[in-house]
């Protein structure tokens, strides 16, 4: 080879590795939005910052917790666009919905459960101003009714209290699922302050096989009392929250191991780190795997219910006799 050629390559080589250890050693102001401070989202967070520490990733994180309202979640978005960070990392669904449009300088990177009508309105925002990706399980409920068990579903109410977007935009994808399905659909709405007498009137308005319950505080808050009035009428309970289901009589769940999603958000951070802090062409990651599904059979028997094979055989976990007598997921608890 030609040595002025040969000097030529050298020095490229030289620039091209010089380049990359600038890159690998570039800090990151990163703010950390946290929608609630409860156990889903502490367990998201250890998840993401356990893998962060594992991967070394050179950043330095700014820490936010909302206490779960909207105009919390919204003065935290503000200060996050005017703070001096890079990235914005957004846990939770809601947090994401109102936060990303006003956090603008910054790239935008999510986790939590989300839906189909939560990820259009997010893909719209990317459109414009693509500055946003993330991580998200989709807790499809509708794949797992007609599965629980071998008696048919004639009709299914869902109770939440009409206040929570994210439970509105499940009713509307619940009301299209049973009506295809020949299912008999009644939103049941309930109200900050109800009484357990008010919330029996609402589950009891209805004749329905089924009560699905949202995953908001107030619902929450009146586990107990919920799970009371639907033994009282023997009304088996779905839900989409493990802790609660631990807790209760509730049938059958569906949810998300968290701790896990964080660390599938530390991996997609780390491609938007090495992306020079862009989201540019980083598509939305669903993860798969993540899914976490108990069954109480002690509540089967009550309901004089027969799970289906499949079910059992997706289950993570199996409660019987008030003891755990399968756990497939590690660290369960969280």
């Amino acid at each position: 080879m030609n040595p002025i050629k040969y000097f030529l390559l050298l020095l490229l080589l030289l620039v091209i590795s010089c380049s990359d250890e600038e890159s690998s050693n570039k800090t990151f102001i990163i703010s950390l939005i946290k929608e609630e401070n409860d156990k889903k989202f502490n367990s998201l967070e250890k998840g993401l910052l356990d893998q962060i520490s594992l991967d070394k990733l050179n950043v330095k994180i700014n820490f936010y917790t909302s206490n779960g309202d909207d105009s919390s979640i919204i003065q935290i978005a503000n200060n996050v666009r005017d703070d001096n960070s890079t990235i914005a990392i957004v846990l939770g669904e809601n947090a994401t919905l109102l936060s990303m449009n006003i956090i603008v300088p910054q790239s935008i990177v999510f986790a939590g459960s989300f839906n189909h009508i939560s990820l259009s309105s997010i893909e719209k925002n990317k459109i414009q101003n693509n500055n946003i990706t993330g991580v998200y399980v989709d807790l499809d409920i509708t794949e797992y009714l007609k599965i629980i068990s071998d008696k048919e579903i004639k009709s299914l109410g869902y109770l939440h209290t009409g206040e929570s977007r994210i439970s509105s935009h499940i009713s509307e994808d619940l009301q299209k699922y049973c009506s295809n399905e020949n299912i008999s659909y009644y939103p049941m709405i309930v109200q900050d302050g109800y009484t357990i007498n008010d919330i029996e009137k609402v589950i009891t308005s209805e004749k329905i096989d089924y009560l699905f319950i949202a995953k908001e505080n107030y619902i929450d808050d009146n586990i107990y009392n919920i799970d009371y009035v639907c033994d009282k009428y023997s009304i088996p309970i779905i839900n989409t929250d493990i802790e609660n289901a631990l807790n209760s009589d509730i049938l059958f769940s569906l949810d998300c191991n968290y701790y896990y999603l964080g660390r599938k958000l530390a991996l997609l951070l780390k491609y938007v780190m090495d992306n020079d802090g862009k989201t540019d062409s980083i598509d939305f990651v669903q993860v798969m795997d993540s899914y976490e599904i108990l069954l109480n059979k002690d509540t089967s028997k009550t309901y004089q219910i027969n799970f289906s094979d499949e079910i059992i055989e997706k289950s993570s976990i199996i409660i019987s006799n008030r003891n755990v007598i399968k756990n497939n997921i590690g660290g369960f608890m969280r």
